[in-house]
Formats: C-alpha cells, structure tokens, sequence
C-alpha cells in the first residue's frame, strides 16, 4: 500500500495529465456525473459529485490541522494576516492588466472567458498543498495551514467579490458572450458565497471539529488509518480532474490557438503570484522559513474548487474552464521550482554549523530534531526571538538528552513538529540544545 501511495504522488502530474486525456477521449462518463445533483439540505441549492469529491479533500484536510501548532501562529499574527490579505488581494492587480492585454485578441468572447477562469482560480483559497509544498522547502507548516485556515474562512467573501471584479472587467458586451448580461453577477450574488459556504468552508471546519472531539491520544491510534485518508485523497484529486474537464477539452481541442493562449496566460499568472510573494516576504524581511510559507500562501490557489464551481455553473462555455484546468500544471511546477533547498536553488550554502558558532553570537536554533530546555526557552523569550516550544517540551526536559528508550518521548513525538525558531538565533554552546533523533525516527 505504501508502495503504491508513493508511486502514485510521485507521477500524479502525469496520472492528472492521463485523466484530461481520458476526459477529451471519453468525456459522456465525466459529463453524466457533473450533470448528477440532489438538493442539498436547508435550501443550500444542489449538491454535485464534483462537490461531494471536493468536500471530502477538504474534510480529510481538516481533519489534518493541529490545533497546537494554529496556536502558536495566532500568538503572531502579523505574519498571517499578511498571507491572507497578499492571497485575496492579488486578483485585483493580476486581472486588470490581463483583461488590458486580452483587448487584443481576435475573439472578444473567449478573452472574456479567460479573464472570468482565472479569475475564479484567483479567487478561491489557498490550496491545501501549499503547506505539503512549503514543508518539503523548509517553510513554516503551521503558518502555511493557518493562512490556508483562513483563506477558506473567508472564501465566502472572497469568492464572490471575485466574480464582482470579473464582471466589471468583461463589461456588459463580455457578460452578453456570456449568454446572459447578468451571468457573472447573478453567479456572485446566489451561488458563489453558497458553494463557497457549503463545498469549502464547512467541510473543512467539520474536520477540525472531529479532531478536536476525537483528541490527540486517539488520533495517534489511528494513524495506520492516513494512508487509508491519502488514498481517497488521491483518487478524488484524478476524479476531480477526469469529471471536469470532461466535455471542456473536446471543444477547446477544435480551437488550439485557445488552448496554447490559456496554457500560456496560466503559467504567466502563476509565475506572476509566486513572484509577489517572494517579493512581499522580501519587502517585510520575513525569515527564510516564514518567506517560503508567505511565497506559496500567495502563489497557490485552490484550483480544484475553480473547477467544480465553473463545471457547475459555466460547463457550457469551455473558454471559462480551460484556463482553470490549465493552471494546476504550471502551478506545480513553479510550486516545485519555488521549493527548491537552498544548497540546489544557486543560493550560497549554510557554513557548517562550528563555523556558525564562532563567528556568530550565541543564540537557539530549534529544528524538528532538537530538545528545548527551560533556561533556552527563558533565554529565547528574553530576546524576542521566534522560539515557541510546546510546554511539555520545556517542562519534561531539562538538560537530559531525549531517546526513545524515555517514557516520555511518546508524548514528546506530537510536539516536534511544531518547534520552529529563527535562523538568526544559532545553538547555544555546550548542554543548552541536546539533539534527538527526528520525529519520523520516532514513530
């Protein structure tokens, strides 16, 4: 099972590639289940397969979070609400200067589709795999969930004002190509805050719940239970993928000109979000851990939940879903590019770690693989520096160094993860950072 899981999340570009071709080869299957719906309870409009899949990523996500680890980020919030606003207000400078670009093209109509896709994929959340990109880099986790925590939270304010500024740009000649002169806004008022409400932000609150309500000792238990939980995970993402572009792709394929612009204008937003935020955690003097979780939080959206509401509400204007289909493949690899370590990015490499010492004043560092005594956490509180250790950390460990034969690692196994510090702040000489093995180690 393993096996197959990290087979499976190393080719999933290529398995989401093999669905959109399976989607323009076989598309009746995907368009049957988008077509599918049953009211949804409380007069909340219908509810689709494509919703259903999508609600079950983001409860599984939910399900994820930490509530220790959202405490600590909500101590500083600086950084976070700093995160959130870069994500839902970058639109608003990306899509003007698109739609001013697009005046150009032959077809009014399909600019105005493009200018509305995008738009949409800009306006929905952080995507859930920006904390899965900004670990693999060396980004703060616990800032990345809580920033995708609170884009999701307000994507029911965000989504809409997207379609708002979407209209206003494809005026009411490219709302007409549209089929209607009020789609777009009818859209924004009724349904976008609605699937917004019901497809994103209440399943991903009911997966915190549970894990609140299950508790961190039964949540260990069931950890064989996670690869059952990215199995599903991986199965809705290429279901997404296949049902989606089902019917888009035959249609935009009779029009390649269409298809290279889409590709073209998709990768050229991406890099353009990426860049914002490397530049805004640049701007604010973040350190490197809470740059490269700023860098993705601005850079990755929810492409996914873009898809469902245009399939939904727009599947008979391919124009609309093509772009949206068309970003999740530059978005993972600029994702990819903009998460590379330093030692392979062409920045210069870290000097080793004696050399640190000597050149450099005495500080903390705490990694993942580093025991935190108490006179290192008053240490760190008395400099300000970035240190927040779990207390059970501060309180189990003096100087004593921490092995799995101690009965406390156990309890200690949950904590490392969330132990974080400032670069500037370099271990403190001699018994003040005892190593430990690393928490994978651990488990």
């Amino acid at each position: 099972m393993t096996t197959i899981l990290q087979a499976t999340q190393r080719w999933l570009l290529g398995l989401m590639l093999a669905c959109y071709v399976l989607a323009g080869v076989f598309p009746a299957p995907g368009e049957a289940l988008r077509a599918a719906a049953v009211p949804a309870p409380a007069g909340a409009g219908e509810l689709t397969p494509p919703m259903v899949l999508l609600a079950v990523m983001l409860f599984n996500a939910g399900l994820g979070v930490r509530l220790a680890e959202l405490r600590v980020v909500v101590r500083r919030p600086v950084r976070l609400v700093l995160g959130v606003a870069a994500n839902a207000l970058s639109p608003l400078i990306v899509l003007p200067l698109l739609a001013l670009g697009l005046r150009t093209w032959p077809d009014p109509a399909e600019a105005e589709g493009l200018v509305v896709g995008l738009m949409l994929v800009l306006a929905m959340p952080i995507a859930g795999g920006a904390a899965s990109w900004g670990q693999n880099a060396g980004g703060n986790v616990p800032l990345v969930v809580a920033m995708v925590i609170g884009s999701t939270l307000l994507s029911p304010l965000t989504v809409p004002l997207g379609m708002h500024v979407a209209g206003v740009l494809v005026g009411p000649y490219g709302a007409g190509a549209l089929d209607d002169t009020a789609k777009v806004d009818v859209i924004a008022r009724t349904g976008a805050g609605v699937f917004a409400l019901v497809s994103v932000v209440l399943p991903c609150l009911v997966g915190v719940l549970a894990r609140m309500l299950l508790g961190e000792e039964r949540v260990r238990r069931v950890l064989p239970a996670v690869k059952a939980v990215k199995a599903v995970n991986l199965v809705n993402i290429l279901l997404l993928c296949y049902v989606n572009a089902a019917g888009a792709l035959g249609q935009a394929l009779a029009h390649p000109d269409l298809l290279l612009l889409a590709l073209v204008l998709s990768g050229a937003v991406c890099c353009l979000a990426f860049y914002c935020g490397r530049w805004l955690s640049s701007w604010t003097r973040c350190d490197r851990p809470d740059g490269i979780s700023l860098t993705f939080a601005t850079g990755m959206n929810n492409s996914g939940a873009a898809a469902v509401l245009a399939a939904c509400r727009l599947s008979h204007r391919p124009e609309v879903l093509l772009p949206i289909l068309s970003y999740s493949l530059p978005q993972k690899i600029v994702a990819g590019a903009a998460g590379t370590p330093p030692s392979t990015s062409g920045l210069p490499a870290s000097p080793p770690p004696r050399e640190r010492r000597r050149r450099r004043r005495p500080g903390v560092k705490v990694e993942s693989n580093t025991c935190v005594p108490t006179q290192v956490s008053r240490y760190a509180a008395g400099r300000s520096t970035t240190l927040e250790a779990p207390r059970s950390v501060r309180r189990l460990h003096g100087h004593r160094p921490l092995t799995p034969r101690r009965r406390e690692t156990p309890r200690v196994r949950t904590d490392l993860p969330g132990l974080r510090g400032d670069p500037k702040w370099l271990p403190l000489p001699g018994d003040y950072a005892v190593e430990c093995q690393s928490s994978d180690e651990l488990g």
